[in-house]
């Protein structure tokens, strides 16, 4: 064997060592990304974001945790990480823009590795801005050459941008704000187009709307009925994200420039009253949908669909841990309908708890239902009983 055949021979082992090492790493970070986000510190329970933007002080800390927060984007020094561990949160952090000194790379590190941080906030909306995927990749590889060893996300304000800069982040967000210029069906939609953008295995986060447009109305010019979405549109676009498989559900915003949650009362009222009820159906926060093909009718007919040219009553199956099915209904319109309905499999189940007096009025037959539904209702058939969220 010549000498030159011979260090070819020791070249390509030592590449396929390299190939075979570089494959085992990924696999295990992508483990790593992926199990991260749903558990915090010793606790291997899953974890499900349910979070606010605009928390900045860690006196807010307190009152976002009361409220039923478990999640907040905000800053990422020491007594701020310190103060969200403590209580239980988890924090999406924005990076510094440079590690030029050993001080940055310190502080960079300590955060990196601290037990609150849910991952690297790498950019707002590249796609409003038109940034171009390649550079947002390129960030993100520059992030991860420090290194960073959190998770990273981005957030695009549209779902149908996924197919672009979907496989950057370890963690997809998407934000859709609605109230009052785009009709609230169009927030599933963007969610539905994310999702099915991205491997199911990679988490996607849903930012909703708790602000008032107005204050930010340079953004939408010609706009004029500014509003707050009300307890109703707050509890329909949170359903309609789960509905769409999101693995958290993060708010905008507690603060932002003249916009300040606290101030208007009824909103932060409402969303505490849509985070207790998610809470208390919390079992759909890790259920899975199952395939399902509705047989079922809305009326009146010229309102069968939504402004997304979908039908206007969204209806998803669910199976939950204990393998009992679940039923969520949601009408995404600003209508009173009646949804006509046969239920899924084992339908025998569903009917023992729908007598005659009930508000559904009972079961036609061949076990179908009829169910009325007022503007933006919810409603859940929850195993064989059922659970309506009556709001006042």
């Amino acid at each position: 064997m010549t000498l030159a055949s011979s260090q070819r021979k020791l070249w390509l082992v030592s590449l396929f060592k390299h190939i075979i090492l570089r494959f085992v790493c990924c696999v295990f970070t992508s483990w790593c990304v992926v199990m991260a986000p749903h558990c915090i510190g010793e606790d291997t329970s899953p974890f499900f974001p349910i979070g606010i933007y605009g928390v900045s002080n860690v006196e807010d800390l307190e009152t976002v945790h009361r409220a039923g927060f478990n999640c907040v984007k905000g800053p990422s020094n020491r007594a701020f990480l310190d103060k969200a561990a403590s209580l239980g949160m988890r924090v999406i952090a924005s990076p510094q823009s440079s590690f030029d000194t050993p001080e940055k790379l310190k502080n960079f590190h300590d955060a990196d590795s601290h037990p609150a941080l849910l991952s690297w906030y790498l950019v707002d909306e590249p796609d409003m801005h038109r940034t171009p995927p390649w550079k947002v990749a390129m960030d993100q590889r520059r992030l991860k050459a420090v290194p960073a060893h959190s998770p990273v996300s981005l957030v695009l304000y549209d779902g149908a941008h996924s197919d672009d800069y979907g496989a950057i982040p370890d963690i997809l967000m998407v934000d859709h704000y609605p109230v009052p210029w785009m009709p609230l069906a169009h927030f599933a939609q963007h969610m539905n187009w994310a999702r099915n953008a991205i491997p199911q295995h990679k988490p996607l986060y849903g930012v909703l709307q708790a602000f008032n447009w107005y204050y930010f109305r340079d953004v939408l010019p010609g706009v004029t009925d500014f509003r707050v979405p009300t307890l109703e549109e707050l509890q329909c676009m949170t359903f309609m994200a789960l509905a769409e498989g999101v693995d958290g559900l993060i708010y905008y915003t507690l603060r932002s420039g003249d916009w300040d949650l606290l101030e208007h009362p009824d909103t932060w009222n409402a969303l505490q009253q849509v985070i207790r009820s998610v809470k208390e159906n919390e079992y759909l926060l890790t259920a899975e949908r199952q395939w399902w093909i509705p047989a079922a009718k809305v009326t009146p007919f010229e309102k069968r669909r939504n402004a997304a040219l979908e039908s206007s009553i969204s209806m998803t199956l669910f199976k939950d841990g204990d393998g009992l099915k679940h039923l969520l209904l949601i009408n995404t319109t600003p209508h009173s309908l009646t949804l006509r309905i046969r239920l899924p499999e084992a339908a025998h189940g569903w009917a023992s708890v729908f007598q005659k007096d009930t508000p559904f009025g009972g079961f036609q037959s061949e076990n179908v239902c009829l169910i009325p539904f007022k503007s933006y209702q919810v409603r859940l058939l929850k195993g064989f009983e059922p659970v309506t969220f009556d709001l006042p």
